[in-house]
């Protein structure tokens, strides 16, 4: 009797066992390399920060806020100036041989651009970029660039200095971003 009960508590913890490991594997389980050659390409797919639907792939949405000191939003709001907000995505191929390379190594995927009034957000909603490109990266997590400058509307000069962003697409998509910025002269 003994022995039963020894035996039916091991198999319980074996099978707990078991299913944790199930459990753990499924987590980590890597979205960004999905095999989706045999599937029915009318639907999208949607990976954590891409949706793959057909011959295109669908980055997804990810906001810009610029927030201006004193200085400079009186000056950008009094001459009715603009400011763009330029992305930019780049990447490591997997094969070297046939691609064009940016100083960094990396090569270009696809940018956009938007331009707002002070106050409002830059809402990056559908970039897209080939499938062609998508199946050359060697890491499908790529990175942005985020650059910001003025529109100039009222100067041939930019007018503004603001932070840049740089990271990678997984950190960035689905989420608010700020940015500050000041005049490039005379806003110390």
């Amino acid at each position: 009797k003994l022995f039963k009960t020894v035996l039916v508590i091991v198999m319980m913890l074996s099978s707990c066992a078991n299913n944790d490991r199930q459990n753990n594997s499924s987590l980590t389980r890597d979205t960004t390399a999905l095999d989706i050659k045999n599937k029915n390409l009318d639907t999208p797919i949607i990976v954590s920060y891409f949706k793959i639907k057909s011959d295109s792939i669908i980055i997804s949405p990810f906001e810009i806020e610029v927030s201006l000191s004193p200085k400079a939003k009186e000056k950008i709001i009094a001459e009715k100036e603009t400011i763009i907000v330029d992305v930019f995505f780049t990447g490591i191929p997997k094969d070297n041989s046939h691609t064009k390379f940016e100083e960094d190594g990396s090569f270009y995927v696809v940018s956009a651009q938007k331009e707002i009034l002070y106050g409002q957000v830059a809402s990056f909603d559908s970039i897209k970029f080939s499938k062609k490109i998508y199946d050359q990266l060697a890491n499908k997590d790529i990175e942005l660039g985020v650059n910001v400058y003025g529109g100039r509307k009222s100067s041939q000069d930019n007018l503004l200095n603001c932070e840049s962003l740089f990271d990678k697409i997984s950190n960035v998509a689905n989420k608010k971003f700020t940015l500050k910025g000041k005049l490039i002269y005379g806003d110390d």
